[in-house]
């Protein structure tokens, strides 16, 4: 997975660099095809932003976390990612299953007749 981190109006330590990855390397455990990943970190007045964008298989899914800490931002925003991963790939196994229960009916019907 290509991992791309941007700061914009601040500067983000190594430390929170290096757990930014290694959450999102974390996140293929949800779903293995992830092409790449996209990171903003903004700080704007009191608010810390972060948000994610992840490309994976055709498509891309987004979250974003907003705090008064960056490291609560991040968290939001790993969670919001790792729950539309988790429904993502749930999409893609039942549409499989509703394929394959499909031809099987059809299959079943052929034989009776």
């Amino acid at each position: 997975m290509n991992i791309q981190i941007t700061c914009r109006h601040s500067k983000v330590s190594q430390d929170t660099q290096q757990y930014l990855k290694e959450e999102l390397v974390n996140l293929e455990k949800y779903y293995d095809r992830i092409t790449s990943c996209h990171v903003i970190l903004d700080s704007e007045h009191i608010d810390k932003i972060v948000e994610i964008v992840m490309n994976v298989q055709g498509s891309s899914v987004n979250a974003k976390g907003k705090s008064e800490n960056l490291g609560k931002s991040v968290d939001i925003a790993l969670n919001k990612i790792a729950r539309q991963l988790k429904k993502f790939n749930q999409k893609l196994k039942n549409h499989k299953k509703t394929k394959d229960l499909k031809t099987y009916n059809r299959e079943y019907s052929e034989i009776e007749q």
